[in-house]
């Protein structure tokens, strides 16, 4: 054991050859995943937005995020709000966001959630979940950019081990999302008893 330990360690990034490794192709059956989204305006986004983990500049396909169920969602979008310390949510921003439950078709999905792939992309999860965005976005232009063709990426949540979907648009596969909006945040059951269970504050 070296008398000097480095502080932190490496962070990884596709190495060069990444497009000529073997990354194992998941099948995701057909199933139901959940999205949180403005009030008034459609489940179905496809961005780059600088703020989402996978979704560099330059990929290829824009990418729509989803969560295995609602309290998956409701921690992407407010986990940062819970654990910041206040466990104080923006009333405004709650109350004009809704939920929408979209069922996905069966896809051919690049799942960082598993270990096999991890270490056939010669990828830690430290460097998957990196602060710094500009790693994972690194790693979801490789993953649109290989010659597998894969249709998402499927991940953990930093918050819960559950499943995240971050989906490309591409293959048609708009037309093959059926979305059904499922109501309003406070109007909902699940969300209102997510937000007690947690004792956050609308302010």
């Amino acid at each position: 054991m070296s008398s000097d330990p480095q502080p932190g360690r490496t962070l990884l990034l596709p190495a060069a050859d990444f497009d000529r490794l073997g990354i194992p192709v998941t099948r995701q059956p057909r199933r139901s995943w959940f999205r949180v989204h403005s009030s008034g305006r459609s489940a179905v986004f496809f961005g780059r937005l600088p703020h989402h983990r996978f979704s560099h500049p330059d990929c290829p396909y824009a990418l729509l995020y989803v969560g295995a169920t609602i309290q998956t969602s409701l921690w992407e979008v407010f986990g940062d709000d819970i654990l910041g310390g206040k466990c104080v949510i923006s009333e405004g921003r709650w109350r004009g966001s809704s939920v929408s439950r979209m069922t996905v078709p069966e896809i051919q999905v690049c799942a960082l959630n598993n270990a096999r792939t991890r270490e056939a992309m010669r990828v830690d999860k430290a460097s998957l979940m990196a602060s710094d965005l500009a790693m994972p976005q690194a790693w979801g232009l490789a993953v649109q950019r290989h010659p597998a063709g894969f249709q998402a990426i499927k991940y953990s949540s930093r918050f819960v081990d559950q499943a995240c979907l971050a989906l490309f648009d591409r293959d048609a596969i708009l037309p093959q999302l059926k979305v059904t909006h499922l109501g309003s945040l406070s109007d909902l059951e699940t969300a209102m008893d997510w937000l007690h269970e947690r004792k956050a504050a609308l302010v």
